[in-house]
């Protein structure tokens, strides 16, 4: 297909996200939107080409404003960026890229990115909850910016990481995995393993459900089920009581030092009795209830079918 099909299906896709939502298909609009960029390195050598498909980009554009929809903003500004960086080599075809420009509130390209389509981005409900899309766009303004902007680096700190805004905080996560790979967590020296293990992660995760879907998507999150943080729990507890039982003389210390650690431990162990006490009486009453429902039902079905 010649990249102006792709350029007309793109904005179809759009119209039918701004005026038919239910008939927007995700997976294809990222599929037109991947082959137009395919052909933008091609076209540094086909300057002709360029040129014709800058106009065609730009008599499109002009016809609806990109304030019509977030993701008409976004996919718009992003693609025309990267044509204008990886095609436009001579400053013939950079009609679309100058028109586009001309509508931001920040007329350079990274700081745009960062100060307004990421904060977007971020937003909570944006791109109606479709989390293929956003992450998609996370990622493309990640790789933008690693490309054509500022390198990213390996000793950003978790104190540095945590002055930034939770948007930038997205942004700089995505970077690094775009520039320094995806197994960062197995790196004991990286801010992810630090994050990891200072819990930022999780409370990051709660702010909101698209800060989680970044976090789970990325395997940054523990995911646990509630019978493996009791197990979890009781294995922890019964170790602590067999290494204070594991000596007498550390027995005694425990005993006299840690009061209070022995009262909590108390605590939770009668809680966790009385709620195996009380779990399974609530569930029988329950099943009582729901057997004589259903033996009364049965019985006024059998006296209406004897009358």
């Amino acid at each position: 297909m010649e990249i102006k099909s792709y350029i007309e299906e793109l904005f179809k896709y759009l119209d039918a996200y701004e005026k038919r939502p239910a008939e927007f298909e995700t997976e294809a609009f990222l599929q037109t939107y991947n082959g137009i960029y395919a052909v933008f390195q091609a076209l540094r050598q086909q300057r002709d080409k360029a040129v014709e498909v800058d106009q065609f980009f730009f008599d499109k554009i002009k016809q609806v404003p990109l304030t019509g929809s977030d993701l008409r903003r976004l996919s718009i500004q992003i693609m025309i960026t990267y044509f204008e960086s990886e095609a436009d080599i001579d400053g013939q075809s950079n009609r679309s890229y100058l028109h586009c420009r001309g509508l931001r509130e920040v007329k350079q390209d990274v700081p745009f990115f960062e100060n307004y389509l990421i904060p977007l981005l971020v937003k909570e409900g944006n791109l109606n909850n479709n989390f293929r899309l956003n992450l998609f766009f996370l990622n493309e303004i990640a790789r933008y910016i690693n490309k054509f902007g500022r390198a990213t680096t390996s000793a950003l700190t978790p104190e540095e990481f945590g002055a930034l805004s939770d948007s930038m905080k997205f942004l700089e996560l995505a970077r690094r995995r775009s520039g320094l790979g995806s197994a960062l967590l197995k790196d004991r020296n990286s801010l992810e393993f630090h994050l990891q293990r200072i819990n930022a992660f999780d409370k990051l995760g709660q702010k909101n459900k698209l800060f989680e879907h970044y976090l789970t998507e990325w395997i940054y999150l523990k995911r646990t089920s509630f019978w493996s943080k009791v197990t979890s729990f009781w294995s922890e507890l019964i170790g602590k009581i067999k290494g204070a039982f594991s000596s007498s003389r550390y027995f005694r210390l425990v005993m006299t030092q840690r009061n209070a650690a022995h009262l909590y431990y108390f605590l939770i162990i009668i809680f966790f009795i009385l709620l195996a006490i009380y779990v399974p009486i609530k569930w029988r009453a329950y099943s009582d209830k729901q057997l004589q429902e259903f033996q009364d039902r049965a019985m006024k079905l059998q006296s209406s079918l004897i009358k």
